[in-house]
């Protein structure tokens, strides 16, 4: 995977300037409003440098794979889906009532944890709520400021007018799907529900989102027609789905500090999983009991989750989760020629593939 890891550090090499003119521009125009809107373009652009870049870094290899020749377009294209990202992530630690992101407290943490210096363990409860609502709408409004900056960056691209609004058209649709499987992934919490469940939430919340639609979006904006557009499709949507199963498998073995984020809030907060549905299928007795004990149980020690990843892995879970991401990598991978014959993209698209289900974070 060496080729492509050196191409995704090239890459978020040379975004970073990018990145720094752009939200520094935004920002001299937004602190003419207020300062609280160059306070808020200061967290976004904070929030979104931190993670791997994987979404962006596959924006630049579409473009560049189907003939995009400015890469200075190429990379402010990337950006577009890196805001967007960052913008949905914010959105979903909310929804997910999470404390930490990539080490750092998520934003509505952030925007709830003080006020005018007074410490919130010292409030009392009716502040402690009001202070809770404010952090949480100030997250939804920065998150939702990301989004309209991403569709501002895309629409003043420098490329053909009919390809920006192709570009736009299908990010639009895309992003709805990606909402469709984030309100299927809610509904779906609190109860066991099948593995063709888990894996239409995958699809929709996912796949698409994680690696064909940046990869397509690049595409797109380099003129890529639908016969190219549909073998992404092909090759993205089960890349995508083994890339979710691995981030399952890390959200319930890998530790907070590799991940920057909880281990443990899969279980506890009932996210239904691969690794959940087949250890319910599989569990037999005390350990069954303890798997329902444990399913949406705020107050687990780290001993009871010692016991449930023993039964994820005594149960064969964790084996079949990891076969059945193989077998994903496997499909994805037999679309590759119909997407370029270039053996220098065969390749990146290749290691893009493994890297899905071997990543550590």
């Amino acid at each position: 995977m060496q080729t492509f890891l050196k191409y995704l550090e090239e890459y978020n090499h040379n975004i970073q300037p990018v990145i720094d003119k752009f939200f520094s521009d935004q920002k001299k125009e937004v602190i003419k409003i207020a300062p609280i809107a160059g306070a808020m373009i200061d967290d976004f652009k904070d929030f979104l440098e931190g993670g791997k870049k994987l979404r962006g870094c596959e924006v630049l290899l579409g473009y560049e794979m189907f003939g995009g020749k400015d890469h200075k377009t190429g990379l402010l294209a990337s950006l577009v889906i890196e805001i967007i990202h960052a913008s949905l992530l914010i959105h979903d630690d909310f929804m997910d009532q999470d404390d930490l992101r990539r080490g750092k407290p998520t934003m509505h943490k952030k925007y709830s944890a003080h006020i005018s210096g007074v410490d919130k363990d010292t409030l009392d409860m009716e502040l402690k709520d009001r202070m809770n609502h404010y952090g949480a709408s100030m997250a939804i409004n920065i998150g939702d400021e990301g989004l309209f900056l991403a569709s501002y960056l895309l629409n003043n691209l420098n490329l053909p007018r009919d390809r920006l609004s192709k570009a736009t058209q299908f990010l639009s649709l895309f992003l709805m799907e990606t909402g469709i499987g984030q309100a299927l992934d809610i509904s779906y919490k609190k109860k066991i529900f099948s593995e063709e469940d888990v894996l239409r939430v995958h699809r929709y919340k996912t796949a698409e989102y994680t690696i064909s639609g940046p990869i397509s979006l690049g595409a797109i904006l380099a003129g890529a027609d639908e016969k190219s557009l549909k073998a992404i499709k092909d090759f993205g949507i089960p890349i995508g789905i083994a890339f979710q199963l691995r981030d399952d498998e890390l959200g319930m073995f890998s530790t907070e500090e590799e991940l920057g984020k909880p281990v443990d809030s899969d279980i506890r907060e009932s996210k239904v999983t691969i690794l959940i549905v087949k250890a319910f299928e599989n569990a037999k007795g005390e350990d069954l009991k303890f798997l329902k004990y444990a399913f949406g149980n705020q107050n687990l020690s780290e001993k009871d989750m010692e016991r449930v990843r023993k039964i994820i892995r005594s149960s064969s879970s964790l084996d079949y989760s990891k076969r059945l991401s193989g077998k994903y990598v496997d499909d994805g991978k037999k679309f590759i020629p119909k997407l370029t014959l270039d053996p220098k993209y065969q390749n990146l698209l290749s290691e893009l593939a493994d890297f899905a289900t071997v990543r550590k974070n």
